[in-house]
């Protein structure tokens, strides 16, 4: 009866031991939870854990429960002990474990905070290798048994492989935060190139303008647009040198390029814009030139070729709980219709910056997580005729 009661004694002391160690998460929460279990559950006065440093090839005190820890996760004056030396040292050099039954009989005893008259040492194996060393001692003669070195050398075990868990789990996180960081920096690296590659686009098509009223000896009109030119070109290289910018600088960077096209084209078309007041221009932000590729497809393909009615460009800005909605709107001739005037070739013009864009907005929801979405709809009248184009992007709030 006492055997089976012995048994049973070990095996509970191993599964609570077992259950707790399932619930630390790095190398230091195991260590210290298997010093405070050998204190609290086996009845032991002082428990340390070492840890090998094989570099230096000595032994590092890391975690302990009874006089050495004063206070949580502290250990008063931490001792080193090198491989081969002491009890400690020569566990770690042999690999097996020992039951000083009486410590002032072994000369290799190092007297740590207090001389005590017992001590148990287990090391801790991983893959065949030592890493550490489990060690208690007792003030008391013949304190430790052999259930005491059963159960220390199976919580060694646990310990180990635990430790091993933990690591490994550690490596893979930091080589997946590392791959995230370099995938980030290379998302990075191809948003710089998309911005840079809208400016091109801007300076080719007004310098074209400014050239024709040039050559048409309209002297007023090229210098109106080249001063506007001047200050939209400024806002555009300020705006596009982070990848964010205030709402604030985006819309007035889009209002001298509706500004400039009004200019070009001896406003051919009406702006209406709103803004909504929930909205803080100055702390929400958002990519640069994100919006002007859509207003300036609605302008040349949708508004310019208008022939009746008043042409009215929309700009709509709002938030609806952490969403940012920026819609475009045109009462222009449709997406059919300029479709069809593309394939005759009635125009020449290339919607290049939308499908930067697109690649844009792509990227940043990698990098950013910004679910940033655009929904392009065909407006139509009660006839089924095109009243238009609405596009409408959407992206989670972004403030500074």
């Amino acid at each position: 009866m006492k055997l089976l009661s012995e048994e049973l004694e070990i095996e509970r002391a191993i599964n609570y031991f077992a259950t707790s160690l399932v619930n630390q998460h790095t190398v230091d929460e195991i260590l210290w939870d298997v010093t405070k279990n050998c204190i609290a559950r086996l009845k032991f006065v002082d428990c340390v854990i070492y840890l090998l440093d094989e570099k230096k090839n000595i032994l590092i005190q890391k975690a302990a429960y009874g006089p050495k820890n004063p206070r949580s996760h502290e250990i008063f004056h931490p001792i080193e002990i090198p491989v081969g030396k002491g009890i400690v040292g020569s566990v770690a050099q042999s690999g097996k474990a020992e039951i000083i039954r009486d410590t002032t009989h072994d000369e290799r005893y190092i007297t740590d905070d207090e001389v005590r008259l017992s001590e148990i040492t287990v090391p801790i194996i991983s893959d065949d290798k030592i890493i550490g060393i489990i060690d208690a001692e007792h003030p008391r003669k013949n304190f430790f048994k052999p259930k005491h070195l059963r159960i220390l050398t199976k919580i060694a075990a646990l310990c180990a492989g635990k430790i091993n868990k933990v690591q490994i789990e550690e490596a893979y996180r930091k080589t997946e935060f590392q791959l995230i960081e370099n995938n980030r920096k290379i998302a990075e690296t191809k948003l710089l190139a998309l911005r840079l590659q809208m400016n091109p686009h801007f300076i080719f098509n007004s310098l074209t303008a400014i050239n024709n009223f040039i050559l048409n000896n309209d002297a007023e009109h090229a210098s109106r647009l080249l001063t506007k030119f001047s200050r939209f070109m400024r806002q555009v290289m300020d705006n596009s040198k982070t990848e964010w910018v205030s709402l604030q600088d985006e819309l007035k960077a889009l209002q001298i390029y509706i500004e400039l096209e009004q200019l070009r084209f001896e406003n051919k078309f009406e702006l209406d814009l709103k803004i909504s007041p929930e909205l803080n221009r100055e702390m929400i932000h958002i990519p640069p030139l994100i919006i002007q590729p859509y207003v300036e497809n609605a302008i040349w393909h949708g508004l310019l070729h208008k022939k009746e009615g008043t042409a009215i460009l929309s700009i709509n800005c709002w938030k609806q709980e952490d969403m940012l909605y920026l819609q475009i709107e045109d009462n222009g001739i449709g997406r059919v219709a300029s479709s069809n005037m593309n394939k005759n070739g009635l125009t020449s013009h290339k919607s290049h910056g939308l499908k930067v864009t697109g690649e844009r907005l792509q990227i940043l929801n990698q990098v950013y997580n910004v679910d940033a979405s655009v929904n392009i709809i065909d407006l139509l009248f009660d006839d089924h005729q095109s009243a238009g184009t609405q596009v409408t992007l959407r992206m989670k709030i972004k403030r500074s």
